[in-house]
């Protein structure tokens, strides 16, 4: 049974569009907040201005990479529901959500079986784990 899907790396005003008004939209859009090396980053003006906009019932979700305090500030009055982190330790993640207020989706990058079980120390903190592969 599908929960919901979840469409990431969104960097156009167009295709935001067609998906917010598609009649089968996904549960979660994301958007890759400040991870410069991917090819879907959203640099901060453009990201402030594209997703300004009527979610409908579709969570905005910021994708970030071991993000600082810096960057957090900087996004956190923005239209975004939840913070999907990559490479930020349990203590750290439930600091962050914490201080900014933000449902927690834990990416776990998995190479080997052995990384499955990391999810366990984030049991309690993180609204959803996801897996991801590289």
């Amino acid at each position: 049974m599908t929960k919901g899907l979840k469409i990431c790396g969104i960097s156009e005003p167009e295709i935001l569009n067609y998906i917010l008004n598609h009649p089968h939209p996904p549960k979660f859009i994301g958007f890759i907040t400040n991870y410069e090396q991917s090819k879907r980053f959203v640099e901060y003006n453009k990201l402030k201005n594209l997703i300004n906009v009527d979610k409908k019932q579709i969570k905005f979700t910021s994708v970030l990479v071991n993000p600082t305090d810096e960057i957090l500030e900087k996004i956190k009055d923005l239209n975004f529901d939840y913070y999907q982190l990559y490479d930020v330790n349990p203590a750290r993640t439930k600091e962050i959500k914490s201080k900014f207020k933000k449902k927690i989706i834990t990416a776990i990058n998995v190479s080997s079986k052995d990384d499955v079980i990391k999810y366990k120390g984030y049991t309690g903190i993180s609204d959803i784990i996801l897996f991801d592969s590289k």
